[in-house]
């Protein structure tokens, strides 16, 4: 097994979701994308490229419903993660009662193997791992129950392999459909769809690659695939730390020459432009957008014992957003006045608050 990476640790990442607000945040600047999608379609299709724990991707579907109560969505998550897969299937009973003409796929491929997992029996060598559960009855309390019944499937096949490069993969391609029985006649015309000439209407690139990565590198390994993935008018929206906040302030203080955002969306879109994604498509850009989300403090000035109180735990979501590597974290945590100087700085800020930028990318042809 490989270093372990920064972001592969586990409470680091349950402690920024417990103590910022970003997901509220996300879904809210998604909402008015997914109002606007088509009126007069039978189904729509979502992809939510990186679903983490499945908070956006239960916003996302609550907001759909109200927006487009009587078409089908058919929404799918990319999600590698053994423990955020099982968040996220626990958030999906109430969306399945509220929306029934739901088709939940879940896949934990790459980014540039989306496109083949509908279709395909082998992903790179390897037999894709595929189960369907047709949920019986009427409520969240059985179709949870009846959602347990993946456990013995995730388990066996959901695993991840490390390289010695620290580069994580899946152990088996798999996807993982749900839908409900008495919505069959819906959704099962979708099932078997290759869907070579019918791609997403929508997808969600949320904080989907590491924001130090040089833009070929986000390009490449992300953003071009989930290009290639949209219909005509389709739009792939991404969102990601852009830096201009406390999480840079704090960072300057403790590495001065350190460059956590070393590029913005605008550099992206210049690239991009510059470098088409496939011959015969035409891609259009909005304007970058940037929003603010907050820490939460608790009442009691204590955010959780398992987190920490408030100063251990902002610097734990500063390290976090920064992606700011263990060595690094742990020369600047021994030197006394170092440290002292960084914590005495974030008790200065009153409110800290956290920056994204959002940007949309619409296929046209």
């Amino acid at each position: 097994m490989g270093k372990k990476r920064f972001f592969d640790d586990r409470l680091k990442y349950l402690s920024f979701i417990q103590n910022t607000s970003e997901k509220r945040a996300i879904s809210e600047q998604l909402a008015p994308h997914i109002a606007s999608m088509a009126q007069n379609r039978t189904f729509l299709r979502i992809l939510d490229a990186g679903t983490g724990d499945g908070t956006v991707k239960s916003n996302v579907i609550k907001t759909f419903h109200k927006y487009h109560p009587y078409t089908s969505l058919l929404i799918t998550g990319k999600e590698i993660s053994y423990e955020d897969l099982k968040n996220t299937l626990e958030k999906m009973p109430d969306r399945f009662v509220e929306h029934p003409n739901l088709l939940v796929t879940m896949t934990n491929v790459k980014f540039a193997e989306l496109g083949h997992i509908e279709s395909s029996n082998k992903i790179k060598g390897k037999s894709v791992k595929s189960y369907t559960l047709v949920l019986k009855e009427d409520n969240s309390f059985d179709f949870n129950v009846q959602m347990n019944k993946l456990n013995s499937f995730i388990k066996k096949y959901w695993g991840i392999e490390i390289d010695n490069k620290s580069r994580t993969s899946y152990a088996n391609p798999c996807i993982i459909r749900i839908y409900r029985e008495d919505h069959k006649r819906y959704i099962e015309p979708f099932i078997d769809n290759d869907y070579k000439n019918n791609n997403y209407d929508l997808i969600i690139a949320s904080q989907a690659y590491r924001a130090a990565s040089e833009v070929r590198t986000k390009v490449n390994n992300v953003i071009a695939p989930l290009m290639r993935l949209l219909n005509k008018s389709g739009k792939l929206l991404i969102t990601h730390s852009c830096g201009g906040d406390t999480v840079e302030k704090i960072l300057k203080i403790a590495w001065k020459d350190k460059k956590p955002f070393p590029n913005k969306a605008k550099d992206i879109i210049e690239f991009l432009k510059s470098n088409p994604v496939g011959e015969n498509n035409k891609y259009s850009y909005s304007k970058p957008k940037p929003y603010t989300f907050y820490f939460k403090r608790s009442p009691d000035q204590t955010v959780s014992e398992l987190f920490g109180h408030g100063v251990d735990a902002k610097w734990a979501n500063i390290l976090y957003i920064g992606q700011i590597p263990d060595k690094d974290i742990q020369e600047i945590e021994k030197s006394n006045v170092s440290y002292q100087k960084v914590r005495t700085a974030i008790n200065k800020e009153d409110k800290m608050f956290f920056k994204n930028e959002i940007f949309s990318i619409r296929k046209i042809r």
